[in-house]
């Protein structure tokens, strides 16, 4: 059935009594052997990520290749960062290598438990021509980041990564991470006796880039140069998956399924917002754990909204890894999935809550992992202010507001449309998706609250407004996607009286597109158009100023930029590496001399991010120097700040004014 949702696949019926057994014996078996070729280093290097993903996208968590894509890739994005709050580094083998182990142990499970022909088959998802979207929006993405991907030499990998602040922050958290095998909160006190920085900074995408760099390069953290390379080809690899886990869930639902030509080009308008449009404005602005957030949130909207059976155990898993990882990247965004939930109890029927006593056991479970989890994120989130997330300020993109309106606005209207065309006894998929509008409300209500509150202390929105706003058009542009699938969903099941013209009793009847789908050479070349033409919805996406073609979409902006810095090594990179080389782990104040060329304090964030010496007392030290902005001649001022706030700081300057710092020293005031 073409049609049929594609988030519940069948059990296998008629295992013999010693299916278990063997396909336990399998798993043990498998995964021993990747656990052995671990540890002896022949499975390591980047493919053995995408060995990873192959096995996830194998297992028969769904019946459909998309509906495989979105819930195994939010289980890894969501759930498997939990595994850096255990407080040992699990010996020798890493969390890395335990997931790899578990994913193939999984598969050898399911091939041998039923039967290698049976199981093999299962391995197999169902196709159709819509399941090309999630693969063609990897795709896309991995062209627009295709520069953090590939690169591989240092003083490259640290130029596009200084030309957006927060990368800076990002990258320590990975760091400490690869250093110590946890996350910061667990570490306790850093060497000079004041906190880790980061100790209250949700941690999720950070755990994810982490076990990427487990996989490729076994557990032992590798040089600082080597480490900024797997931060900078991890963080990118993220957001490749988040767009694809995004759109492969939006693929995955019925009406867009059962009416490909529609489906497409209007998904490929959603996915370039994610790729193109404001998406890579998170993306590729520093703000990737930010986007993972959105993504999660995003798919558990979908969910919510196409599944009909919440217990099935691959979805109840999938909704409580989009939960918790919503709460440990971007805890504020948990009012698009708790306004979603809306959905999961639509129709009320008791009958839909149905499972067997292992199911129910199962979903006990996972309840108590997502309470667990979600505590965790709340724990460490507990000493930040209020006043700081709502008064905060910072740097950061600012969304279309026009282009926002018009998806908040054209959500509210085919919201009105669907409940007008809705028949009294809708059926139970349209009874969820006219409701998906429901999440995004409830965040379109807190951003409002948060902007009075912000332009009655200050007259201006500030950081997380703005965020916010990128988070609303994201959302939005999946909302208003499912919206149009409800719609598709009241002309596929419209009253007999609206189909026949003869009146009736309010009964519902098949219409025309019930019955055939759209299909011919003409709509298939117009839907082809229109997936074309829907990639530039929100700028020209190709860098190609030389040749007098200027980009204007946010994600060939950051192209273009990011080309010119790969061109040269700016000085202030040179100067960096130099002042933090042989230097990891002793703690310093670098003070740049080039403050036209990056910002003071930013330069001290990276220096201490390299070093593993990013704590509280540093940056303390780190906000004397902000008269340098006023140029290198306040370089004695800035000097006197620090010394008088701390006699034992040692500071580091460029080569070229170490003989000013020097006489500087030496003539300090009393």
């Amino acid at each position: 059935m073409p049609g049929r949702s594609g988030w519940f696949l069948p059990a296998p019926r008629g295992a013999k009594p010693g299916a278990l057994l063997r396909g336990t014996v399998a798993f043990v078996a498998a995964a021993a052997v990747v656990i052995a070729l671990r540890l002896t280093d022949f499975l390591t290097g980047g493919w053995t990520i995408g060995l990873l993903l192959a096995c996830l996208l194998a297992l028969p968590t769904a019946r459909t290749f998309s509906a495989r894509i979105a819930l195994s890739l939010s289980l890894l994005l969501g759930l498997v960062p939990l595994l850096w709050w255990v407080p040992s580094g699990l010996g020798p083998l890493g969390r890395g290598t335990l997931v790899l182990a578990g994913a193939v142990g999984a598969v050898a499970f399911v091939v041998v438990r039923g039967g290698v022909e049976a199981g093999v088959r299962r391995l197999v998802p169902r196709f159709s021509w819509l399941d090309c979207l999630p693969v063609t929006a990897a795709a896309l993405s991995v062209w627009v980041h295709f520069n953090l991907l590939s690169v591989r030499a240092y003083e490259k990998a640290l130029s596009l990564l200084t030309l957006n602040w927060d990368n800076a922050s990002h990258f320590d958290i990975f760091h400490m991470q690869r250093l110590y095998g946890r996350v910061v909160p667990l570490l306790g006190a850093s060497p000079d006796g004041s906190d880790w920085s980061f100790k209250d900074y949700p941690q999720g995408f950070h755990g994810v880039v982490a076990i990427f760099a487990e996989l490729k390069f076994a557990k032992p953290a590798g040089t600082p140069a080597e480490e900024l390379v797997n931060y900078a080809n991890g963080s990118a690899l993220v957001s490749v998956l988040v767009a694809a886990m995004v759109l492969a869930a939006l693929a995955s639902v019925a009406a867009f399924r059962r009416q490909p030509l529609i489906g497409f080009p209007a998904l490929m308008v959603v996915a370039a917002g994610w790729i193109f449009g404001p998406g890579s404005s998170a993306s590729l602005h520093g703000f990737p754990n930010f986007f993972l957030a959105v993504g999660l949130a995003a798919v558990a909207i979908v969910l919510g909204a196409d599944v009909g059976r919440p217990l099935r155990s691959p979805v109840l898993l999938s909704l409580m890894a989009c939960v918790v990882g919503v709460a440990h990247n971007w805890v504020l965004l948990e009012v698009l999935v708790l306004g979603a939930a809306v959905m999961v109890l639509l129709p009320w029927d008791l009958g839909r809550w149905r499972a067997t006593r292992g199911g129910y056991v199962f979903a006990v479970g996972i309840a108590l992992v997502g309470v667990t989890g979600i505590g965790l994120a709340l724990g460490q989130l507990a000493g930040v202010s209020t006043d700081a997330v709502l008064y905060g300020v910072g740097g950061v993109p600012i969304p279309d507001l026009g282009q926002l309106a018009v998806i908040i606005t054209g959500t509210a209207a085919l919201a009105v449309l669907v409940f007008s065309r809705s028949a009294q006894r809708s059926s139970a998929t349209l009874q969820r998706l006219r409701w998906s509008f429901t999440g995004l409300a409830a965040a379109v209500v807190l951003a409002i609250c948060m902007a009075v509150a912000q332009l009655i202390k200050g007259g201006t929105l500030t950081y997380y407004s703005h965020k916010l706003g990128i988070a609303l058009f994201l959302a939005g542009l999946v909302t208003l996607a499912l919206m149009l699938a409800a719609f598709l969903e009241t002309v596929r099941t419209r009253p007999r009286a609206a189909v026949d013209g003869a009146g009736g009793n309010g009964a519902t009847a098949a219409s025309p597109l019930d019955s055939r789908r759209l299909s011919g050479p003409g709509l298939l070349a117009a839907s082809a158009l229109a997936t074309v033409a829907a990639t530039q919805a929100y700028g020209f996406i190709f860098p190609l100023s030389k040749e007098g073609l200027p980009p204007s979409s946010p994600s060939a902006v950051a192209m273009a930029k990011e080309l010119k810095v790969l061109e040269e090594v700016p000085r202030p990179v040179d100067m960096l590496m130099a002042a933090t080389m042989g230097r990891q782990g002793q703690p310093a104040v670098y003070v740049t001399t080039r403050p036209a060329d990056i910002d003071a304090i930013l330069a001290k964030q990276w220096y201490d991010g390299l070093t593993a010496t990013y704590t509280e007392r540093g940056w303390e030290l780190s906000l004397n120097m902000f008269e340098l902005s006023g140029g290198v001649d306040n370089l004695r001022l800035v000097v006197n700040k620090i010394m008088k706030a701390d006699p034992s700081a040692l500071i580091i300057v460029d080569p070229e004014n170490q003989a000013a710092l020097n006489h500087i020293l030496a003539t300090l005031d009393g």
